[in-house]
């Protein structure tokens, strides 16, 4: 073949390439399909090529402005006799194929579309396994079952790049995140698309460091705390009234037996947060230690308020001399600093494990002032009517002193006689 020869072919497959057009779109669709450009149209035609055989679709001729439209087709086809183009609705996965459109009979300047039908794309779901500071969180993104797609993930508007996350099966791709921390907290995007559109999935993750029993604990520790600073008042109160019992023995009996109560009631509320913090962060000999500590106050304590009571059993009779006043009162004294520092210590404990995350401070008002009003009225109540009983009792007469009186004037009674 002649060098011109060469030239030729080349310049008619590269007219043919032109004149080639590949389209995509989804089910249930329309897509438009253009005809040569040609001015003059006189005859139309448009025909569906399946295994190489082609299929009528329509047919137009200009000079009685008919348009012939084939029953597989009626319904489906919207014809533009301007400038020949066709579209097509309702589109099918069958629909995928070549589209042939040919102008007065001129077969050189045919125009052939290749149409590919495909599934619509669905919209991804996007799931956390987790959401704990520390811990492996799994970002799961689910397509249904059979979706073609690319996927691609975003943190906060910007892309991450592919081996951060990884295809587990055909319909979920999973972004890892090892070791949760503060700076992972954010908005992750995943993005799927094919060759026409594509869909997003957004989740906003708020790492947190406090799971829902260490939450619990935390405002268990805020309550002891109250109790303990109620109890550390009274104590000192006690200690400024000591030799000046103006209320009263009783009222005084009552309040250490306050005292003891609720240094008790905080020794075991802290007791309890510090049983959950070891399982949320691990054993430690300085909270076993101190847990033990706690265990042997609120064993003196029960039994030196039990001791302290009315109806008390005669074995305990013992604990009320004065010897062991002094014992209760260093049993108490060292129970406050202990409850106090450990308390803060959890407490503190609690927050450094709170700010390795991002999510919102536990609000601890409500275990600050539960416990303030449980107790506060209960104890004004309490040492009323301690104070009350106390003046009803000055005011009766000593029991002895009238006996005296009366005898005293019997015998005047009798002198004046004789």
């Amino acid at each position: 073949m002649s060098f011109a020869g060469y030239l030729l072919l080349l310049l008619q497959v590269s007219c043919l390439a032109a004149e080639m057009i590949e389209l995509w779109a989804e089910e249930g669709s329309s897509v438009t399909m253009h005809a040569p450009a040609i001015r003059n149209i006189s005859l139309a035609e448009w025909e569906y090529i399946r295994e190489n055989i082609p299929e009528l679709i329509l047919q137009y001729y200009a000079e009685s402005q008919s348009v012939t439209i084939y029953p597989a087709y009626k319904g489906r086809v919207d014809f533009y006799r301007n400038n020949g183009s066709l579209v097509l609705q309702e589109l099918r996965e069958t629909d995928s194929g070549i589209y042939k459109a040919t102008v007065n009979l001129l077969q050189d300047k045919a125009t052939t579309t290749t149409l590919r039908v495909i599934e619509p794309l669905p919209q991804p779901k996007l799931l956390s396994s987790s959401n704990l500071a520390g811990s492996l969180i799994n970002l799961t993104c689910v397509l249904p079952e059979g979706t073609v797609a690319d996927v691609s993930w975003k943190k906060d508007g910007h892309p991450l790049p592919p081996e951060k996350f990884s295809q587990i099966t055909g319909k979920t791709t999973v972004l890892q995140i090892r070791k949760a921390e503060k700076s992972d907290c954010g908005s992750y995007t995943c993005i799927i698309n094919n060759s026409i559109n594509r869909k997003e999935a957004a989740l906003n993750l708020t790492v947190t460091g406090l799971t829902p029993p260490a939450r619990a604990a935390q405002m268990t520790s805020a309550a002891a705390l109250v109790l303990t600073v109620i109890s550390a008042v009274l104590f000192i109160i006690r200690l400024s009234q000591l030799g000046k019992l103006r209320l009263g023995k009783e009222a005084w009996e009552w309040l250490v037996m306050s005292i003891l109560g609720l240094l008790c009631t905080s020794s075991l509320l802290l007791l309890a947060a510090s049983v959950i913090w070891m399982q949320e962060d691990g054993h430690s000999a300085a909270f076993i230690l101190l847990g033990l500590i706690l265990s042997a106050g609120i064993v003196a304590m029960a039994l030196t308020a039990v001791a302290m009571a009315p109806c008390r059993p005669a074995v305990l009779t013992y604990f009320r001399s004065k010897d062991w006043h002094h014992v209760i009162l260093c049993i108490t004294a060292t129970t406050l600093v202990v409850n106090l520092l450990f308390t803060s210590l959890l407490l503190h404990n609690f927050h450094q494990l709170h700010e390795r995350g991002c999510s919102e401070d536990v609000n601890l008002t409500i275990g600050f002032v539960i416990p303030a009003v449980a107790v506060l009225p209960m104890l004004l109540l309490l040492f009323l009517w301690s104070f009350k009983k106390n003046q009803e009792k000055q005011q009766q007469p000593d029991p002895q002193e009238v006996t005296h009186s009366l005898q005293t004037t019997s015998t005047l009674v009798t002198s004046s006689t004789r």
